[in-house]
């Protein structure tokens, strides 16, 4: 472990920031161009993305042609910028909340790698939004993989949740039309909609989910609201910034959900997606029962992240 990673440990939990920091070495000398690489290759196996990391680096090179830097002050340094990757959604009003509209059909269009707990979440979403009172339509569109509509129509259930299921072979297109329908004419004012997992690599997968997008667009009105919710795994790392750029580019997603958060996933890819595409996280899924989907807190994650 480079002495950059052990600073980032105690950033990221392991203790508090500059707790034991002059135990790691003397801490008096200060940071140097040669230094700075080291710093970058750090940012970046935390999990903080490749253009969060390159930019507080050449921050770093900036200030270092005006004033020197003492390595002692990287901590308070590295928690200012990346306090800054929220502050194109931090001063807008409850963006990290779900809100929904009560003048028409409040669509959620889910979307995500195999094997991240998109039918889960969706479950667990389905359960809170009937807790809070709304009639909830979940739309079976992951019609490529076996067993996923058996798995939705569980979940539907324990949700308590209506249920839009098509024959074996019906396309997702579909699925997704008659939800619409069924939901404006009886009267739900949530609909889910589930889709194939699939690699964000393979662009003819990625073209069929911007045409199912398409086909929702197409067919609601000026008063329905549309939201599309990327589900990241928070064991993912850095790949999660991948991921989301291509989903982004197919579907212009509004919102994260983080799967499997626990205390031993880092977070650092909640900077990088802040940072990088304005994404904010609104769920995050702590276990497997139905109410184990809790609503993103930032001020509570960053303290947690710094202070812990």
């Amino acid at each position: 472990m480079g002495f950059f990673s052990s600073i980032l440990n105690k950033i990221t939990g392991k203790t508090k920031v500059g707790a034991n920091l002059a135990e790691l070495r003397d801490l008096s000398s200060f940071i140097t161009e040669d230094t700075i690489a080291e710093l970058e290759a750090d940012l970046i196996r935390s999990d903080l993305g490749v253009k969060l990391a390159c930019d507080f680096c050449e921050m770093i090179s900036r200030q270092l042609k005006t004033a020197p830097i003492k390595e002692s002050e990287l901590p308070t340094l590295l928690q200012e910028f990346l306090l800054k990757a929220f502050v194109k959604i931090k001063n807008q009003e409850g963006l990290f909340k779900l809100k929904l509209t009560d003048s028409g059909l409040n669509i959620i269009l889910v979307v995500g790698v195999n094997g991240v707990g998109k039918t889960t979440s969706i479950g667990k979403l389905a359960f809170k939004l009937k807790q809070d009172g709304h009639r909830v339509l979940i739309a079976a569109g992951d019609t490529f993989r076996a067993a996923a509509e058996e798995q939705i129509d569980l979940w539907a259930k324990k949700a308590g949740a209506g249920l839009l299921r098509l024959e074996d072979g019906a396309k997702s297109s579909t699925v997704v039309f008659k939800a619409l329908e069924k939901a404006k004419n009886e009267g739900f004012d949530v609909l889910i909609i589930d889709t194939a997992g699939r690699v964000q690599t393979k662009q003819n997968l990625m073209d069929e989910l911007t045409k199912l997008k398409q086909v929702i667009t197409k067919n609601t009105s000026a008063e329905d609201q549309l939201e599309t919710m990327l589900v990241l795994d928070a064991s993912t790392g850095s790949n999660a910034v991948l991921q989301a750029e291509k989903f982004n580019e197919a579907t212009s997603l509004n919102s994260i959900i983080l799967t499997k958060f626990d205390g031993s996933a880092k977070g650092g890819m909640v900077f990088a997606l802040a940072y990088e595409f304005g994404l904010p996280v609104k769920f995050i899924g702590v276990g497997e029962k139905l109410e184990n989907l809790k609503e993103f807190d930032l001020n509570e994650f960053t303290k947690k992240y710094f202070e812990n």
